[in-house]
């Protein structure tokens, strides 16, 4: 993959699939890239949510749990994805980044049956989930449910992630709970962040990590975070 024109580009050249949302704003210089989990059903529908005008959220990309990936915002223009946020003493995220969704339905609870259940209802294998505790949480806080991310998912993330750090150079590469600690959970423990990190930013010899997996990144990190109010989109 490749960026042209602030487009995503497939290898053959063709752009990856654009579903335009209403619900962006003006002109960004991409520092950071901010991996979110749509905590929904399936692609189409956080496609379709994230186009809805009413929904007042939007992402740049949404990933598919099979690796279909879908544009909805030029990477120069802001996506409404940070929601209040901030980094490094910046303010207000989506003005800095470029956010990725990826299908995934996120924290679940355990039923009094065993299965695991999203908030919407719809249950999940155990082979489909990972127990563990968010790193946000207090040490002594029970291991929550979460619905784990496909190698196929991954796949097309990383390679959309280096052609964007190609392109922008990111800073840093961010989950929803870096920059709103306290008030998001996104992308969680099942999602390998420690593994994408250390593949773009200085261990491009390492594969794809599987879920649960630990990398120690060895490239350039921003560590100072802090959390501020984010100014009106």
């Amino acid at each position: 993959m490749r960026v042209v024109s602030h487009r995503l580009v497939h290898e053959d050249g063709n752009p990856v699939r654009f579903e335009r949302t209403p619900n962006q704003s003006g002109l960004i210089t991409p520092r950071f890239l901010v991996i979110h989990y749509t905590a929904g059903r399936s692609l189409e529908g956080a496609v379709a949510w994230l186009a809805d005008k009413q929904s007042k959220a939007s992402a740049h990309l949404v990933i598919g749990r099979d690796g279909e990936i879908v544009q909805m915002v030029r990477f120069d223009r802001k996506a409404w994805h940070a929601g209040r946020s901030g980094w490094d003493g910046l303010d207000g995220l989506n003005a800095w980044s470029i956010g990725i969704e990826l299908d995934n339905a996120g924290e679940l609870s355990r039923t009094e049956g065993g299965a695991w259940r999203a908030w919407f209802g719809e249950t999940y294998k155990s082979e489909e989930v990972l127990q563990a505790r968010h790193r946000h949480d207090p040490s002594d806080a029970s291991a929550s449910g979460w619905h784990v991310f496909t190698a196929e998912q991954l796949d097309t993330l990383t390679k959309a992630a280096f052609a964007l750090h190609a392109r922008y150079g990111f800073e840093a590469v961010l989950g929803h709970d870096d920059i709103a600690p306290g008030r998001k959970r996104d992308p969680g423990p099942a999602f390998p962040m420690d593994a994408l990190r250390a593949r773009l930013f200085g261990r491009a010899d390492e594969k794809a990590a599987p879920v649960g997996a630990k990398y120690v990144c060895s490239g350039r990190r921003v560590s100072k975070r802090r959390t501020h109010a984010e100014e009106s989109s």
